[in-house]
């Protein structure tokens, strides 16, 4: 039996003889068993305190192994002008210096020094955008700023749209709260190909000489 448990449980049997004391009036016995049980309770714990420390000290000697975590990998961010399927967005904390020639659409939600050329789709410059330079699409819709020259089938200034400089289209709407300044120009109209052949006019075969018939 370790110390610790020998003291507690000296200190339960001095604590019941000193009740078996009191039951027989003997006052001495009472105070000397009570102090002898107190005093085994106090060696109890001051070795259970003793213990616990060592332990502590023990743990803290040896250490644990550090435990190494693979890096966590950090993702980069998404470069000024991206291209998803065919659509190039420029974000609206970007300034971006350069021409840009896409086959898809294109939104400008930022800042773009150069020209865009997108013949065969859509370029919208969206609230907040702003573009410095020549734009040509199939179809512009402006709710920033532009300023330059803009060559497209449909243009569309939108509220708060605000162009300067030349414009050039088939179709043109501003909405109201939209601005322009500049010159404007209607495209000529483009000519259809056909894919239909010209016929040539067949020959006849020579007609026929009465005469030689009749000789025949």
């Amino acid at each position: 039996m370790e110390r610790k448990y020998f003291a507690l449980n000296s200190a339960l049997l001095f604590w019941l003889l000193a009740l078996v004391a009191w039951g027989l009036d003997a006052l001495f016995l009472t105070w000397l068993f009570a102090a002898s049980s107190l005093l085994s309770f106090g060696i109890f714990l001051l070795l259970n305190q003793v213990k616990v420390m060592f332990k502590k000290s023990k743990s803290t000697e040896t250490g644990k192994p550090e435990i190494l975590l693979p890096p966590v990998p950090v993702s980069e961010k998404e470069p000024a002008v991206t291209e998803k399927h065919g659509t190039t967005v420029i974000a609206s904390d970007v300034r971006f210096e350069g021409n840009i020639v896409s086959g898809g659409h294109v939104y400008v939600h930022g800042t773009l020094i150069g020209n865009i050329d997108s013949r065969e789709s859509l370029i919208k410059i969206m609230r907040g955008g702003q573009v410095e330079g020549n734009i040509t699409c199939r179809e512009l819709i402006v709710d920033g700023k532009v300023m330059g020259q803009c060559s497209s089938d449909v243009i569309e200034i939108c509220e708060n749209g605000q162009v300067t400089g030349t414009l050039g289209y088939h179709t043109l709407a501003v909405k109201k709260g939209g601005l322009f300044s500049g010159q404007a120009e209607v495209l000529p109209a483009v000519a259809e190909k056909t894919n239909v052949v010209g016929l040539m006019k067949e020959s006849t075969p020579d007609s026929l000489d009465l005469e030689s018939l009749q000789k025949l």
